[in-house]
Parts: structure tokens; sequence; C-alpha cells
């Protein structure tokens, strides 16, 4: 059980004093940003440990800590951003954070040097790629002005959660084209829409060539992530050729004057198994994923990524 911090706050009041609850009331960048609200509980985490300063900056995890998101054994990537004492994620930060993995009140590993990312995204971040080796709470900490803030986080067995991982095969999931829109309607939400719906998944997939796959909705996510991180998509496809890149929309049928998820979530979505967005899936030639990069991601992540399968 994670013991109660002076100012522990819940994640939902988190996120929306920070932006990043979006119009419709889905978190639609950290945590289970489409598919409705997760169930609470007492085995998950659902606070952020803040420190006892109030006019100091904490660190939180731009991913969902509460739980079925991050798994054992195969390698994770956690983004972090820095908490202003106001609420909404600091748009300056340091280049560097120097971060402590800990597990059941004891340190594990040496001290982790994070650098910031921020190269066409809305705020910095720093992302942490490791790999855990047992399930359970972890907690990841470090010092900002002067005072330690920590942030923990659950980590589960793969075969609890859904996501598709690093490692596994992608999903020949047929996406919506203009030709056979199978039910979403728009097949793009970016204005005007954007290029890579002019063939299915399936058919890429079966092409036997490296794949890059972005599931997002532009038009509501706002957060001001999902529209950038596409377009900053864009920008790669001239300079990676034996790339395919292929958008999937996240909702069916958003425009219906509601509630934009009221009409269902795309095949997408669920053949792999996303209760967030956006989600980049990387993956080789013969179809197995090198690369997942969720909620937010700069161009240097972006350009790695593909780098690796090109």
């Amino acid at each position: 059980m994670i013991p109660e911090t002076p100012r522990g706050i819940d994640r939902r009041t988190f996120l929306r004093r920070a932006g990043l609850v979006g119009g419709t009331g889905a978190l639609l960048m950290a945590g289970p940003a489409l598919l409705g609200a997760c169930g609470g509980s007492s085995s998950k985490v659902d606070t952020l440990s803040l420190s006892d300063d109030p006019d100091a900056r904490n660190l939180v995890g731009l991913f969902n800590y509460s739980g079925d998101y991050l798994v054992s054994t195969i390698p994770q990537r956690l983004p972090f951003a820095i908490a202003t004492p106001e609420g909404p994620p600091a748009i300056e930060g340091p280049p560097t954070l120097t971060v402590q993995l800990r597990r059941a009140e004891a340190d594990i590993g040496d001290p982790i040097v994070l650098e910031r990312h921020a190269d066409g995204t809305p705020i910095p971040y720093y992302p942490l790629v490791t790999t855990f080796d047992e399930t359970g709470v972890w907690s990841i900490t470090t010092e900002l002005d002067g005072q330690m803030s920590s942030q923990s986080f659950m980590v589960q067995a793969p075969d609890t959660v859904g996501l598709r991982q690093v490692g596994q095969a992608m999903v020949p999931v047929d996406s919506p084209t203009p030709a056979a829109t199978r039910g979403v309607d728009p097949i793009c939400t970016r204005a005007p829409a954007c290029p890579l719906h002019d063939r299915p998944l399936g058919e890429v997939l079966a092409d036997g060539t490296p794949v890059a796959l972005l599931i997002s909705t532009p038009q509501f996510c706002q957060t001001g992530v999902c529209g950038p991180v596409l377009d900053t998509l864009l920008e790669f496809r001239d300079q990676f050729p034996g790339i395919t890149f292929v958008h999937a929309e996240v909702y069916n049928q958003p425009n219906n004057g509601g509630d934009p998820a009221a009409l269902g979530v795309t095949d997408s979505v669920r053949a792999y198994g996303l209760s967030f967005e956006p989600s980049l899936f990387v993956a080789r030639a013969d179809g197995t994923i090198t690369a997942r990069l969720d909620n937010i991601f700069d161009r240097g992540e972006l350009q790695a990524a593909l780098a690796a399968v090109s």
C-alpha cells in the first residue's frame, strides 16, 4: 500500500488542473483517455506523491500510472513531466533530471539521468525506458526546487494488460480508407485530412515492409498533442521512404452532436488494446513491434524509432 502524502491528490484532479482533460470529460493524454474512467482498486495507484513544499514543482507521469498500462519483463517507456505549483505542466525545464527507481522502499539500481525532450511538443518531458523485473508498485524520485518529489506507478504481469507490446506482432486490422470507410466517419479528423489513409493496415503489413501506425484523433484530442504528433510524423515521410505510414482514427462517428465516443471506438483502437491516445507503433518488415511511443513524443524520439527499422 502506498503511504499517504501530505498533499496527495487524485489523478483526475491533477489532470483537470493541468489542462489534460478534454472538453468531453475523457482523459486525452494521460490515464484512460478515451474508453471512459478506469475502476478504482485498493491494489492500484491513484495519487501523485507530491513534495511537502506548496511552492515546489513536482514530478508527474504522463501515462496511466494507476494500472493497466505498465508490464514487467518487457521494455517499457515512461514519459514524465514537471508540474508547476499551480498545477499545469511547466513549459520550461532543466536539460536533465537525475532520478532513482524504488521498489518496496528500496533503491533499485543506480541513479538514472533522463534527458529533456521538447522538439515539437507543447511541454517538455523526460522519457524513461526500462524493464521491470517484477510486478507491483514502483516509484521514481527526483529533487526539484530543493525538495524530493516522487511518482508511484503500478507494474503488472504482461498477460493482464491488453496493450500490444514491443516484441509482439502487429495486428493486421483493416483500417478505414476512402474506398472502404468501415463505418468510420470521418476517417481523418485532421484539417485538411492527412494522406495516410490510402491503404488498410492489413494490406500494408502483408507487403512485408516496415510500418509506422499512428492511432490518434487530432480534432478531438484537446491537449494540443495529437495534432502535432501527426504533423511531426508527416514531416518524416520523405526521410524514410522505405517505411509505410498509416494513420487510424479513434472514434467511429465523433461528429454526432454529443459525446464523440457515443458510437464506439474504431477497430484499430480495440485491436491494439488502447485506453488512451495518441499511440505510435513502429514495426520491422516482419511485423514485429520495435517501438511504441504513447501520449507524447518529439522529433528526436520519433526519428530514432523510425531509423531503427529503416
